[in-house]
């Protein structure tokens, strides 16, 4: 994860320049279609009312290809929706990247990072979370045959989901199948206008297209494909996939999620965690101040208290002591604000300069400790 350019391997020898490149896109939401069930032919539902031609793009959400396939997972009657996610997403998950009170965010079979393992309770079957599908990039080739055979046409099939982004607000639609286009349009070895090589530069087609497509679409009237028209180079052999856009976790520059909060907001007990503040002056009251503004900007309310005002709380030294819970109208669940607030309230600390680590959650108090010294 980067800024604009990510820091791979330069590309091959510069290439021959193409054409200029124009693209005009239309894109049309696919209306009509009914509730979409385990076993329901996909391809022939939305080939009868998507009006395809060669060279189109499908953009299909995957949840309407997981309820085809049968990719549900059911709910336990005496476990709450929040548990059971958390826990199913953990026990399928190749590797867990990081696992705080509000989200658990895993590397899925699949190869793909995201909150929750991708199990969604939206639009879901009652007493089932949908899964992803078991082969995304396989989905989306089994779709774009049975356009083929139906309709003779030579089409791309894109299977998307909804991710947040690091650093960035709001949720966006990612390829997370492709199967007759391009994934990536690299362009390493070409010049930009000034005649500066580029040797880092890949733009993710796949992705930019379902983000496009994510636009016109309506998940609360249930409008699950996107039919993009008017994108050069789609047909032909099925090429890579979306398994093309993963980055090994080896090349990630934040492989294991938020460093040193992580083990803090992972505890699950009173105890201190991490290391110990060491002894020094209080944090200035300034200072204090900007780090309740962290908290409250998610609805929690850090409160400086002593040993004497909180004899429940683990024994420290640290000469400031925060306790941050969760309060005011919010629809995040108190605890969930509770604990955002603290990693909020104590990355504040650090950015002005002070020595401070997330102690660890109050049970008492239903809230989390912060422990801080002046600094350096």
């Amino acid at each position: 994860m980067s800024g604009s350019e990510d820091p791979v391997e330069p590309g091959p020898p510069a290439a021959p320049q193409p054409a200029e490149r124009r693209v005009e896109l239309a894109v049309t939401p696919v209306t009509g279609l009914p509730e979409v069930r385990r076993g329901d032919d996909l391809a022939a539902l939305i080939g009868a009312r998507a009006d395809l031609r060669d060279g189109d793009v499908v953009c299909v959400a995957h949840k309407v290809v997981s309820k085809a396939e049968g990719a549900l997972l059911p709910l336990p009657p005496d476990e709450g929706l929040a548990a059971a996610r958390r826990r199913l997403a953990r026990a399928h998950a190749r590797r867990v990247v990081v696992d705080a009170p509000w989200v658990v965010i895993t590397e899925t079979p699949q190869g793909l990072v995201c909150a929750n393992g991708g199990l969604d309770a939206s639009n879901a079957p009652a007493g089932h979370l949908i899964a992803l599908p078991d082969d995304p990039d396989a989905s989306a080739r089994a779709l774009r045959a049975g356009f083929a055979a139906r309709l003779g046409v030579d089409v791309g099939v894109l299977v998307t989901d909804t991710f947040g982004r690091p650093w960035r607000l709001g949720l966006t639609d990612v390829a997370i199948g492709c199967a007759g286009l391009a994934p990536l349009h690299d362009q390493r070895g070409r010049s930009d206008r000034s005649g500066q090589p580029l040797t880092v530069t890949q733009s993710a087609t796949a992705d930019a297209l379902a983000g496009v497509a994510e636009v016109v679409r309506d998940k609360g009237e249930g409008v699950p494909v996107v039919r993009v028209r008017g994108l050069p180079g789609v047909g032909g052999d099925d090429g890579p996939g979306a398994v093309a856009l993963q980055r090994p976790a080896a090349q990630d520059l934040f492989p294991r999620g938020r460093g040193m909060l992580a083990a803090g907001l992972a505890a699950q007990s009173p105890a201190p965690q991490g290391d110990p503040v060491p002894q020094g002056d209080p944090v200035p009251p300034s200072d204090l101040e900007a780090a309740r503004r962290a908290a409250a900007a998610h609805g929690a309310q850090a409160h400086e208290v002593g040993a004497a005002d909180a004899p429940a709380m683990p024994a420290s030294e640290a000469p400031t002591r925060l306790l941050v819970r969760g309060e005011g109208a919010s629809p995040t669940p108190e605890g969930e604000r509770a604990a955002l607030g603290a990693a909020l309230c104590t990355a504040a600390l650090m950015d002005l300069g002070h020595r401070a680590r997330l102690a660890g959650r109050v049970p008492a108090a239903t809230g989390w400790l912060v422990e801080a010294a002046a600094g350096p």
